[in-house]
């Protein structure tokens, strides 16, 4: 039987991350749950979701097994910034 490559559906943070959903870097190390607070996007950048450690990510996105995880083009950045 032949091997079907699949593309990713790769999704917005913003548009698609809901409270209480975990979320996990691209090597699948775990960073946090989502705590419902947003930004918004604007002309020049998406965006992004808060995480319960504090930290928030913007850019893309994969679900895989109801979890979300990070892609190359995703972005991690603390608080403080």
């Amino acid at each position: 039987m032949p091997k079907i490559a699949w593309a990713k559906q790769v999704f917005n943070a913003y548009n698609s991350i809901k409270k209480n959903q975990k979320v996990y870097l691209i090597d699948g190390t775990y960073i946090g749950t989502a705590n419902g607070w947003t930004a918004r996007c604007t002309s020049t950048k998406p965006g992004s979701i808060q995480l319960d450690s504090g930290e928030w990510i913007s850019g893309n996105v994969e679900k895989k097994n109801n979890c979300w995880f990070m892609t190359k083009t995703a972005s991690v950045y603390s608080s403080s910034r």
